[in-house]
């Protein structure tokens, strides 16, 4: 009976040190995915911090040069920088409905533009 007792007192002791952590903890080998917040291109151009993660909804209107595109959401268009590891096998499609998730790159002396990560085609 005693031995039982003390399993108990064990098992209790786990369970409320285990539900008391305060942060979460990953299993081993996985890491935390970043939260975009959706902004409007608006917010973006007015608002938004160097390095912000942001998801928007548009369309990719035309490209400007090299991986430099105008996208062009509900309030206002941004260039945006898209790198090959965001493409698809078909690349860029203009002018199709778009979910961007991506940072912001807001330099000093040009206007912010978004550094793409993600390109999700909605159909």
């Amino acid at each position: 009976m005693r031995k039982g007792c003390l399993l108990g007192l064990i098992l209790s002791g786990l369970v409320t040190s285990a539900c008391s952590e305060e942060k979460l903890s990953l299993p081993a080998g996985t890491t935390a995915k970043p939260l975009y917040q959706k902004h409007s291109v608006e917010e973006i151009l007015n608002t938004s911090d160097d390095e912000e993660l942001v998801k928007v909804s548009g369309e990719i209107v035309k490209k400007i040069k090299d991986r430099i595109y105008l996208f062009r959401g509900e309030t206002g268009e941004i260039h945006v920088v898209i790198e090959e590891s965001a493409l698809s096998e078909t690349g860029v499609r203009l002018k199709s409905p778009v979910v961007i998730k991506g940072e912001v790159d807001n330099p000093p002396d040009k206007a912010p533009r978004i550094d793409v990560e993600n390109i999700h085609y909605v159909f």
